[in-house]
C-alpha cells in the first residue's frame, strides 16, 4: 500500500531548482522529459512526479487558506509508509529546496495534514514529519 504526499510550490520556482534539490538526495534517479519530470529515491522506494502545466493554480492545502501566492508546480511523492525510512529522503529534499529558493511551498498529505511549509519566515517542519 502506498500513500501520496503533495508539495505545492509558488509560481516562480524553477524546475532547475527542483532538479538540483532532487539531485542532492544520494542515489536519486531523475528523468526529465519534454513536459514532465520524474524521479526515484531507491533507498526509500519513493517515486516522484512533478507537474508544471496546471489547470488550477489555486493553493489546495487546507492549512494555507488565504495565502496570496499561486501554485506553479505540484510535486507528488508516492511512498511506502511501511518502510521505516519512508520520509527521510523527502525531508532531505524539502530542506535542500528551501535552501535553494525563496519561493513559498507546502508539503501535505491529501492537502489536509501539513508536514512542511516554506514562507517568508523560512522552513517549518511539523512534529509528525
Amino acid at each position: 500500500m502506498s500513500m501520496t504526499l503533495n508539495l505545492e510550490a509558488a509560481e516562480g520556482l524553477r524546475l532547475d531548482d527542483v532538479i538540483q534539490a532532487l539531485g542532492s538526495v544520494a542515489g536519486s534517479e531523475i528523468t526529465n522529459k519534454d513536459n514532465s519530470l520524474e524521479a526515484y529515491f531507491p533507498n526509500s522506494n519513493v517515486s516522484i512526479s512533478v507537474k508544471s502545466n496546471l489547470s488550477d493554480p489555486s493553493v489546495l492545502t487546507e492549512a494555507l487558506e488565504g495565502v496570496d501566492w499561486k501554485v506553479g508546480l505540484r510535486i507528488y511523492f508516492d511512498i511506502d509508509p511501511s518502510r521505516s525510512n519512508a520520509m527521510d529522503e523527502i525531508k532531505e529534499f524539502v530542506r535542500a529546496l528551501s535552501n535553494l529558493t525563496p519561493f513559498p511551498f507546502a508539503l501535505s498529505f491529501e492537502y489536509e495534514t501539513l508536514y512542511a511549509k516554506r514562507d517568508e519566515n523560512g522552513l517549518e517542519l511539523s512534529s509528525e514529519f
